[in-house]
C-alpha cells in the first residue's frame, strides 16, 4: 500500500508543484521559506498592526474580518528575514491565497495579500547551503577561505548568507517584482531580494524625500551594484509605469553610493520565473546572458525614451500626407502627372521642362488621356525640394522617392550624380529609373568619367577620390545601407577605405540626400557627422501609410499552420508569395510542394494541374535565369502559381502589379529585423492579404542588446574592423579615431539584436503602427507539414 507523498511545511500537493515545477524554485529554498496555512490561524500572520481597529475584546473588527475570510480557505505564507534582528524571521511576510479575492478597484483578482496596516518590506529569503554554494561558485568565491577559518567557525550559529554577501560587495544583487521571482533566482545561483511591487525599492515622496528603502540599505556597501529586474511589459500604460518605478528606484540606489543597471526580459514570457520554465536548459546560459546585458541608468532610459521606428531627436521641416512625394512638390501639374506615371514621365519628359504652352496641352491631353485624374491631387502642404545640405525623406515603401529624384536629376542635368546602394538588385533598378551607368559595366576610367553612376558601398574604395566631386548623392534604404556598410561581411575588407571615401564624397557634396520609410536618428546622426559642422539636416516626413491590408496572424510555436494554409491556397487555384529570413526553410518548401504533386499525380487517374513554382534564394539567386527574372519581376512572375523568397531577392525589387493573391511571410528571427521583414513582405505592392508567422524566440539564443557594452568589449579585444585604435594619453582610456561610426556600428548591433530577440512583437508593433488590422490565428499546428 503506498502511502501519500508527504510536503514540507503542510504545502498542500498544487501548492509545492506551483513552486518547484511552475516556477522553478529549488526544493531547499521552498522548505525554508514557503508555509501552508489555513483557517483562522491566518489572522495572526495577517493582522499584526496595532493600527487596526479592534472591538473591547481585542478581536478585529467585523469589516476587516470580511475583507480577509476567502483565506481561510488556504494559501502559502512567504516568510521573510529581518536584516535590523540578527536575520531573524520577520513579522511581516505576505500570504498567496488559494482563492483570491477581486479587487472591486481593477476588477483583477489580488494574488498577494499583505498584512493592513503595515508599511511594506522587503523579501530576503532564507538561503540554504546547496544554493549558497551555487551563487559562490558563479562569482568565484570561496565560501570559506581557508580550513583554519572553518575550524573556527562557530558551527552552532554558522555565518547567515546576507552577512556573507555583505562581506562581498562584488556581488550584484538582483531587484525583482514578486517573491516566487526571486527566489527562481536565487535557485539558479543569483543573489536576488523581491520587492512586493515596483514601488517598493524607495520610500519618500519624488524630488523631496525619496529614498533607498531602509530594508535595502544594510546591502547598500561601496561599490555594490543593483541590477532591477521587472517583468515584461506590453501595454503602453503599464511600461510607462514600470519606467517611472525604475528610474526613480534607481536614482535612490545611486543617492545610497551604490551603482545601479537595468535588465530587460526579451519576452514573450512575462516574469524571470515564466522566462526560465519556458526556455528549459537554455534559461541560465539565456539569463546570464541577459544580466549581463543590463543597461546603465541613461542608457535605459535613452532606449525607452526613443521612439520604435521613426525619428524622435529630430523635427521634421515639413510634413505631407500624400500617396505620392511629387503630389506636395511645388512643381507644375504636369510634371506630377509624369512623375505619378513613370511610363508617361518617359514619353514626356523632352517637353516637361519647356515653356511652350503648345506643348504643356498637348502633354497635357497625353497625361489625361491615360487616366490620371488630377482633380485628386492635392497640393497642401508643399515644399520647395532644397539645391543643398543633407536632405532626408521619410516617406513610405511605394510613395515614389526613387522618382522624385529623377525629377531632381533632370532639372539638374549638368550635376555630377551618384546613386549609392547596398545591393546589386537595389542599384541596377534605380539605376535604369535614374538613368545612371552601373559600375559593373565600366572600366576603371569609366568610373571616374561617368557624369551620373549607381554604385554598391562594397565597390566604393575603388573611385579615385583625388578627381571626383558630386553635386549630388543618393542613398536609399539608407537605413539598411547603413547596417551593411558597418556590418556585412562583404566590407569587412576594404571596410576602412570605404568609410573614408565615404565621408570625403559626403562632406564635399553640395547636396546629400538619404531615403527610407524607416527613418531613424542612428542614421540621420550619422550622416550628418560627415557633413560641414554646423549643419542641419532638411527632413521631409511623409504620414501617408501604405497599409490597410488585412493581417492573419499565426502564433503558434512552429509555422506548420502556415504551411497549411498556403498548400489549401494553391489547391484553390490561388497564387501566393512566401517571404522568409530562411534559405532553409524556403528550399525545403519548394522540395515539399514539388513531392505532393508529384504524389497527388501518382495516386490519382486523371492529371492535376502542375503548380509553377520558381523560388530565390542565395544558392540560386546569381544564376542567369534569376537575374533575368528579377530584372523584370513584374512580368516574370505571371507564368507562375507561387513564388518563395528568401532575403536573396534583395531590396529595391517591386511588384508593382496585382498576380497574387495571398501573400505569406515566415520569419524565424535568423537574419532580418522587424523592419526587413516587413519590408519583404510589402515587396508586393497590391493590397491583398498578408498570413504571418513569426518564431516566439530566437533559434540562436538571445543576443546583447546594451550598445555601450558592445563597445567596451570591442575596444577591450581589439575586434576593430575600420575603426583605428585611440588610446586618450591622459587617462590611458580607448576609445576609435572614427569614433562616430564606432558608436553607429554599436548602436545598430544593439538594436538589431533587440528585434531579433524580440521579433514576434516588435514586427506585429511595426504592421499595426503601418495601419494594418490583424485576426488572430490560434495555435493549432499540424505536425505532419514541415
Amino acid at each position: 500500500m503506498s502511502h501519500p507523498i508527504e510536503y514540507p511545511n503542510n504545502l498542500t500537493a498544487a501548492e509545492y508543484h506551483e513552486l518547484t515545477v511552475g516556477s522553478a524554485i529549488h526544493p531547499a529554498l521552498v522548505e525554508s521559506s514557503f508555509f501552508h496555512i489555513e483557517g483562522e490561524s491566518i489572522y495572526d500572520y495577517l493582522f499584526i498592526s496595532d493600527k487596526i481597529p479592534r472591538k473591547n475584546a481585542g478581536r478585529v473588527t467585523d469589516a476587516y474580518i470580511r475583507q480577509y475570510q476567502h483565506l481561510l480557505l488556504g494559501g502559502t505564507w512567504i516568510q521573510s528575514l529581518d536584516p535590523f534582528k540578527n536575520w531573524q524571521p520577520m513579522d511581516w511576510g505576505r500570504i498567496k491565497p488559494n482563492f483570491p479575492r477581486i479587487d472591486w478597484h481593477s476588477c483583477k483578482p489580488v494574488k498577494y495579500e499583505s498584512p493592513p496596516k503595515t508599511p511594506n518590506r522587503v523579501t530576503y529569503f532564507d538561503v540554504a547551503n546547496p544554493i549558497w554554494e551555487k551563487i559562490a561558485k558563479r562569482y568565484l568565491i570561496k565560501r570559506y577561505h581557508s580550513l583554519l577559518a572553518l575550524r573556527l567557525l562557530d558551527q552552532l550559529n554558522p555565518l547567515i548568507f546576507w552577512e556573507w554577501v555583505k562581506q562581498h560587495p562584488e556581488i550584484p544583487i538582483i531587484l525583482c517584482e514578486g517573491e516566487k521571482k526571486a527566489a527562481c533566482l536565487l535557485s539558479l545561483g543569483f543573489v536576488a531580494i523581491a520587492l512586493p511591487g515596483i514601488w517598493n525599492g524607495r520610500v519618500g515622496k519624488q524630488d523631496f524625500d525619496e529614498r533607498l528603502h531602509p530594508d535595502l540599505v544594510p546591502m547598500a556597501q561601496a561599490g555594490r551594484k543593483f541590477i532591477i529586474l521587472f517583468d515584461y511589459e506590453t501595454k503602453a500604460k503599464t511600461r510607462w509605469s514600470v519606467f517611472q518605478a525604475t528610474v526613480r528606484t534607481a536614482k535612490a540606489i545611486e543617492s545610497a553610493g551604490c551603482e545601479c543597471e537595468v535588465a530587460l526580459l526579451p519576452g514573450p514570457e512575462k516574469g524571470v520565473d515564466d522566462f526560465v520554465v519556458g526556455r528549459g536548459e537554455d534559461a541560465n546560459a539565456l539569463l546570464t546572458a541577459i544580466i549581463d546585458d543590463a543597461k546603465s541608468l541613461a542608457d535605459y532610459k535613452r532606449s525607452y525614451r526613443a521612439k520604435k521606428w521613426g525619428l524622435s531627436k529630430y523635427q521634421p521641416d515639413v510634413t505631407v500626407n500624400v500617396k505620392y512625394l511629387s503630389e506636395a512638390l511645388c512643381i507644375s501639374e504636369l510634371e506630377e502627372k509624369c512623375l505619378r506615371v513613370p511610363e508617361l514621365y518617359d514619353l514626356e519628359k523632352e517637353q516637361l521642362f519647356t515653356p511652350s504652352i503648345k506643348g504643356h496641352q498637348r502633354n497635357k491631353e497625353s497625361t489625361d488621356s491615360g487616366g490620371v485624374d488630377s482633380s485628386k491631387s492635392k497640393k497642401s502642404p508643399t515644399f520647395n525640394f532644397p539645391k543643398s545640405g543633407l536632405v532626408v525623406l521619410w516617406s513610405d515603401m511605394g510613395t515614389g522617392k526613387t522618382q522624385l529624384m529623377r525629377w531632381w536629376r533632370d532639372q539638374n542635368p549638368d550635376a555630377r550624380f551618384l546613386n549609392n546602394g547596398h545591393r546589386v538588385n537595389l542599384l541596377k533598378n534605380l539605376a535604369e529609373r535614374l538613368r545612371t551607368a552601373m559600375y559593373s559595366d565600366l572600366g576603371y576610367t569609366g568610373l571616374a568619367q561617368a557624369q551620373a553612376l549607381s554604385i554598391t558601398i562594397d565597390s566604393l574604395h575603388k573611385l579615385n577620390t583625388q578627381s571626383l566631386t558630386y553635386g549630388c548623392i543618393f542613398i536609399d534604404e539608407a537605413c539598411q545601407y547603413l547596417t551593411h556598410l558597418l556590418h556585412s561581411n562583404t566590407c569587412k575588407q576594404h571596410r576602412a577605405a570605404i568609410l573614408e571615401v565615404l565621408e570625403y564624397i559626403v562632406y564635399n557634396a553640395p547636396l546629400v540626400v538619404i531615403a527610407d520609410a524607416h527613418m531613424d536618428d542612428l542614421t540621420v546622426d550619422f550622416f550628418l557627422a560627415m557633413r560641414p559642422k554646423g549643419e542641419v539636416p532638411y527632413i521631409i516626413k511623409n504620414e501617408w501609410r501604405n497599409g490597410s491590408r488585412t493581417i492573419y496572424w499565426y502564433e503558434g510555436d512552429n509555422s506548420s499552420a502556415l504551411v497549411a494554409q498556403i498548400s489549401a491556397a494553391l489547391m484553390q487555384g490561388e497564387k501566393v508569395m512566401v517571404a522568409s529570413d530562411s534559405k532553409r526553410f524556403i528550399k525545403k518548401l519548394d522540395k515539399s510542394f514539388t513531392i505532393k504533386y508529384e504524389e497527388s499525380n501518382s495516386e490519382k487517374s486523371h492529371t492535376p494541374k502542375k503548380w509553377r513554382i520558381w523560388s530565390v534564394h542565395s544558392d540560386n539567386s546569381g544564376s542567369d535565369e534569376n537575374v533575368a527574372f528579377i530584372k523584370d519581376i513584374t512580368n516574370a512572375v505571371k507564368n507562375f502559381d507561387a513564388l518563395f523568397t528568401s532575403p536573396s531577392l534583395g531590396t529595391g525589387v517591386d511588384i508593382s502589379q496585382y498576380h497574387f493573391d495571398l501573400v505569406f511571410g515566415v520569419f524565424h528571427g535568423v537574419s532580418q529585423t522587424a523592419t526587413e521583414c516587413a519590408q519583404q513582405l510589402y515587396r508586393y505592392r497590391p493590397k491583398v492579404p498578408f498570413h504571418i508567422w513569426v518564431a516566439p524566440r530566437p533559434p540562436f539564443g538571445y543576443k546583447d542588446t546594451n550598445a555601450s557594452k558592445i563597445k567596451e568589449r570591442l575596444l577591450q579585444t581589439n575586434e576593430m574592423t575600420a575603426f583605428l585604435l585611440r588610446i586618450d594619453r591622459q587617462t590611458g582610456k580607448r576609445g576609435a579615431e572614427k569614433d562616430w561610426a564606432l558608436e553607429a556600428y554599436c548602436q545598430i548591433m544593439a538594436n538589431r539584436h533587440y528585434s531579433l530577440n524580440n521579433l514576434r512583437d516588435d514586427l506585429r508593433s511595426l504592421l499595426t503602427e503601418m495601419g494594418n488590422t490583424f485576426i488572430y490565428v490560434g495555435n493549432d499546428s499540424d505536425s505532419s507539414i514541415p
